[in-house]
């Protein structure tokens, strides 16, 4: 009998939009919209038109915690935007919920990322257990990005404020420039979660790089281990940018709504393009582009290649993950079927999808009725 082991459940794969985490994102955006970040000219514009107390806010409370920015995602999840009867949540219902809080919770929320900041770091240190000015400057110092010691102290030491400036900023991004934009976006942001769900059945990898455009980031596959559940949450803004949140059990990862939508209306033109194709006359195939296209037929994995395809179009990764033989022989075939005319390949993202030439395929089988006559 082999070794018993604790088991751990399957990760699940979500999607969803969700206001409270989209509020996140955005605002991590805005702090890093600087000319020259890249990021959408938009985010820029927003960002300068923030009142100068809105910035002050901004660059404070995302410049003490590290790089991912931990401290703003504490105040949301607290608020535990994933749960069954908060996916529909409002604006006033994440507000009121955070005013309900006391100040205390605030001074957690900033020792909690503070950690977290500091687990990236590899560091030893943890919280000064008193109020000593130097302990706190030497615990404070590796995680300050664009804040300063000073400032960042006397949030430590004023629990009131820390909850005024946090809810102040959500408050400000919100009714002063993003409302409007958000409520513009959300026909197309619930179009691109409509989408994603067909990735996210497919598993987190595979639906990680079909959503993103990118491969996996290691420390996003490192922590893995101590996820249960992952969510897509599609942005109006993201561009081709990577963004996400570590909050084990659960990782909320955001992915550019314009791209995926943006996929399916291009899909749906070719569609409409093929089935316009198909009541047109089809030519026969002859010599040796027909033999071509008859070896290409002749492999089993090939013609599983084409039922695959015939559901629809597939970037190659996908398609090897689907057939389970290696990535070399993949590519060989379907480099093959390429060269006989009977799929086609665009790449796009960094990626290659591939896709049934349906008038080959007409045009192949004419040739072949042809011969029964």
């Amino acid at each position: 009998m082999g070794e018993l082991v604790v088991g751990r459940p399957a990760l699940q794969v979500k999607t969803a939009v969700s206001l409270p985490l989209d509020l996140v994102s955005i605002m991590s955006l805005l702090y890093r919209a600087v000319p020259g970040s890249g990021l959408d000219p938009w985010l820029v514009a927003a960002r300068r038109s923030l009142p100068p107390q809105l910035q002050a806010d901004l660059d404070l409370l995302h410049g003490f915690s590290g790089r991912l920015l931990y401290f703003m995602e504490e105040p949301v999840m607290r608020f535990e935007p994933l749960r069954e009867d908060r996916l529909d949540a409002t604006f006033d219902d994440l507000i009121t919920f955070l005013d309900g809080l006391p100040p205390e919770e605030y001074h957690r929320m900033l020792l909690r990322a503070l950690e977290r900041a500091h687990q990236d770091l590899g560091t030893t240190l943890a919280p000064p257990p008193d109020d000593d000015e130097t302990s706190w400057r030497r615990y404070l110092e590796p995680s300050l990005t664009t804040a300063s010691a000073d400032d960042v102290l006397e949030l430590v030491r004023d629990d009131a404020q820390l909850k005024l400036r946090t809810t102040r900023l959500l408050r400000g991004v919100w009714e002063g420039m993003y409302q409007r934009e958000y409520f513009a976006s959300l026909d197309q942001l619930q179009q691109a979660e409509r989408l994603a769900r067909g990735a996210a059945s497919r598993g987190f990898g595979m639906a990680f790089v079909e959503l993103t455009g990118n491969r996996l980031p290691a420390p996003l596959a490192a922590g893995l281990a101590h996820v249960a559940q992952a969510v897509f949450c599609p942005s109006a803004h993201l561009g081709s940018f990577v963004s996400y949140i570590s909050y084990p059990p659960h990782l909320i990862v955001f992915f550019a709504a314009q791209a995926v939508v943006g996929i399916e209306d291009a899909m749906a033109v070719s569609e409409r393009n093929l089935i316009g194709n198909v009541a047109e006359p089809v030519d026969e195939i002859a010599g040796e582009d027909l033999l071509e296209s008859l070896r290409a037929l002749g492999d089993a994995n090939r013609l599983r290649i084409l039922d695959l395809l015939g559901g629809g179009e597939l970037y190659a990764q996908e398609i090897v993950g689907r057939l389970g033989i290696a990535q070399s022989a993949v590519s060989r075939h379907l480099s093959q079927l390429e060269r006989a005319g009977l799929v086609r390949v665009e790449p796009r993202r960094g990626m290659k999808y591939y896709a049934i030439d349906r008038g080959r395929m007409e045009s192949l089988a004419e040739s072949i009725r042809a011969r029964a006559h």
